[in-house]
């Protein structure tokens, strides 16, 4: 039984525990051993699972856990990913979790610490970096690119070969156009429609998708 503890809380937390149970009912050796939280007190409940620690305390947990982490945050993206860079948790105890109502290829490759809900598409030829969330509905076609720390939003659609960086953020029912690049920690707004390439940092929205704003530190 391999037991798996979230980092984050409600919202994307939850869903992610929510595809672990199904994963168990379909026969899966998995459970969710809880939360890792820095905001709610261990043994309080997010859910009805309990709050193991706060993320500083991983260690505590025994070496067989494995993790995932799921704290989506646009506005705050890149000092949410630097923070879990720096807790040091080693590679091998990330786990990629794919709820069984997600269609995902063979020949894709989706890295460790990622999540793809329920309906999620993930082509052949697809490329999803490591701790990136592929929220359920989402359709990322043939020989897309996803960098480190994305996130996909619910119904989103990345036609074929598009590409986004790190940390890029496509908010829901967006749709990027084939083969545009989308630059690292830009923001995707709900419903934009992307035909052009976007700069890395930018906030666009609208259709056709124009800049609005400006992420870069």
């Amino acid at each position: 039984m391999t037991a798996v503890a979230i980092f984050g809380g409600h919202a994307s937390g939850l869903l992610v525990a929510d595809s672990v149970r199904v994963l168990a009912a379909s026969g899966e050796p998995v459970e969710v051993l809880g939360f890792l939280n820095d905001a709610i007190a261990a043994g309080d409940r997010i859910g009805p699972h309990r709050v193991l620690c706060g993320f500083d305390e991983w260690r505590r947990l025994q070496a067989d856990v494995r993790f995932l982490a799921a704290f989506p945050s646009p506005g705050a993206a890149r000092e949410r990913h630097a923070r879990l860079r720096a807790l040091g948790v080693p590679p091998d105890r990330w786990i990629a979790v794919i709820d069984p109502a997600a269609r995902v290829s063979p020949l894709a490759r989706v890295a460790r610490g990622c999540f793809a809900g329920p309906n999620a598409v993930v082509e052949h030829g697809a490329d999803i970096g490591e701790h990136t969330m592929v929220r359920g509905g989402a359709y990322v076609s043939h020989d897309v690119r996803v960098g480190e720390f994305g996130f996909v939003g619910p119904n989103a659609t990345l036609l074929g070969r598009a590409v986004c960086g790190a940390g890029v953020h496509v908010g829901a029912n967006a749709v990027c156009r084939e083969g545009t690049v989308i630059g690292d920690y830009a923001m995707v707004g709900i419903g934009a429609v992307v035909t052009a390439d976007v700069p890395a940092g930018a906030v666009v929205a609208g259709n056709p998708a124009r800049v609005i704003g400006d992420r870069s530190p």
